[in-house]
Formats: C-alpha cells, sequence, structure tokens
C-alpha cells in the first residue's frame, strides 16, 4: 500500500495539497535547520502543524465528514514523512471508522481499511532525503481583510500587497485579540499592532483562500482602510519574512497583551 493511493480515495484533493504543503515547507525547513539530528523531529513539527490543523479537525462549524478525512490525511501525511503520532493515528483510525458507517466514500476505501490502518500502525521508514519544495503562490489580493485563529483567539491582518510575483501576501496586524472574528466595524480605526511596519509579514504558505485549514478566514475584500499607524524609516525594514507555520508564534509574541 502506498501513500498517496490512500490519499486519493480521501477525494478531498484541496485538503490533501494544502496539507502536504505545509508539511512538505515545515519539514524541509528542520531538516536544513538542525540537519544532522532528526531524532526529534516529530516533536518540533508536529505540534505547529497541529495548531494550524486544529482549527480544522476540531470545528464544531465544520462538516464531520471533512473533520475525518482531514484525520486520515494527517496520519497519512505524518507517515509518509518518517513521521508519527500516536494520538493523530488514533483520531485517524476513529475517522476512518466513520466514514465508512456513514457511506462517504467508495466501497474499494471500505474494503482496505483494515489494510489502511495496519499501514498506519507500522512504524513510518525516516526520510532519507529531503521533501520537494513546494512552489509558492497565493490567491489573496490587496485590501483583503483576513483573521487568523490560533489556538482560542482570533488576530486580524490587512493585506498590503502581494510580493515576488503573486508568491506571497505582505500582510498588517491590527491590535487587538478576539474571541471571535472580529467585524469591520471592529477594526474600523483601529491601530496598527506594532508602529513603523513592525506588524508587517511577508507570509510564504499563505495561499488559499478560503483556507482548507480553516485557520484564515476572510473579513473583507478591497478594503480602503488598513491599520491606522505611521510608516517604516529608512532602515528600519519593510517587513519581516515568515511562513505560515513560524507565523503562529509571532503573531501571540506581537499580540500577547489583551486589548
Amino acid at each position: 500500500m502506498r501513500h498517496q493511493q490512500i490519499l486519493d480515495k480521501l477525494a478531498a484533493p484541496v485538503l490533501v495539497r494544502a496539507l502536504n504543503e505545509d508539511l512538505a515547507r515545515w519539514v524541509g525547513w528542520h531538516l536544513v535547520a538542525v540537519p544532522e539530528d532528526h531524532r526529534d523531529l516529530g516533536q518540533r513539527v508536529i505540534p505547529p502543524i497541529l495548531t494550524r490543523w486544529r482549527c480544522l479537525l476540531d470545528a464544531d462549524d465544520t462538516a464531520a465528514e471533512t473533520r475525518h478525512r482531514g484525520w486520515v490525511a494527517m496520519a497519512v501525511l505524518l507517515h509518509r514523512y518518517g513521521l508519527t503520532d500516536q494520538a493523530v493515528t488514533a483520531h485517524a483510525s476513529a475517522a476512518i471508522d466513520s466514514l465508512n458507517r456513514d457511506v462517504v466514500l467508495s466501497d474499494a476505501f471500505a474494503r482496505q481499511s483494515p489494510a489502511v490502518k495496519d499501514f498506519l500502525a507500522t512504524p513510518p521508514p525516516p526520510l532519507t532525503r529531503r521533501p520537494r519544495r513546494p512552489g509558492t503562490l497565493t490567491l489573496l489580493r490587496p485590501g483583503d481583510v483576513v483573521s487568523i485563529q490560533v489556538e482560542a483567539s482570533f488576530y486580524a491582518a490587512f493585506v498590503r500587497q502581494v510580493a515576488g510575483g503573486n508568491e506571497y501576501p505582505v500582510i498588517e496586524f491590527y491590535s487587538g485579540r478576539f474571541q471571535q472574528p472580529p467585524t469591520l466595524n471592529e477594526l474600523s480605526g483601529r491601530a496598527a499592532a506594532r508602529d513603523r511596519g513592525g506588524a508587517r509579514f511577508g507570509v510564504v504558505g499563505l495561499t488559499y483562500l478560503p483556507d482548507p485549514a480553516n485557520q484564515v478566514r476572510a473579513l473583507a475584500s478591497q478594503h480602503p482602510q488598513p491599520p491606522l499607524g505611521n510608516e517604516p524609516g529608512p532602515g528600519e525594514g519593510r517587513y519581516t519574512m515568515t511562513d505560515i507555520i513560524r507565523l503562529q508564534r509571532a503573531i501571540v509574541s506581537l499580540l500577547s497583551e489583551r486589548t
């Protein structure tokens, strides 16, 4: 049995592609950052990935069958990249049972489910080479306003530009942390989270809208009012480069004070 055979049977190509891009980029980054030690690769890779994707996997407002597909895809793709997590595998096994009980997928998937479970329970072979780096592209556009969820909190950002030939958006965060996606009225006249470009990030992997991980949600498009604040001065830098996974830690650091 091959990983791609299982993924194809999930009939969720956008979800699988987005999750695979996140994992390939994040695993590849860690293999470069700490190339001589893969022993704790899972501990470094899996928790931030789950933080992003739990916005889908644990969401009450998402269809159950989508969540079930997500858990199976997560387990299969971790296994593909030489990683495993006992809790993820258990969730995937239960999700397989639910998908079969509700007759969501094909008869072939149902027949092969015991083999899929056995496959995911086997220790994955370690990676022998760095994953191929995904291409970069964003569907966001200047003037978009988005909400980004980290754990149980929501943060709002304005797309100031799209850089590198549509490769990645440059976003600026409004001040404030919210208990649900904020409204435009709540953002009206609100200052940037940090002045002089300190809340601006170029984000590789901020690709899809709607976001298959359910972490990034559209609030508005072609919005005329960015967060209020002064522009960066000479030599201060226009924005900080990051990616969609490392952005999570940057958001919490930037907006650590409740406002």
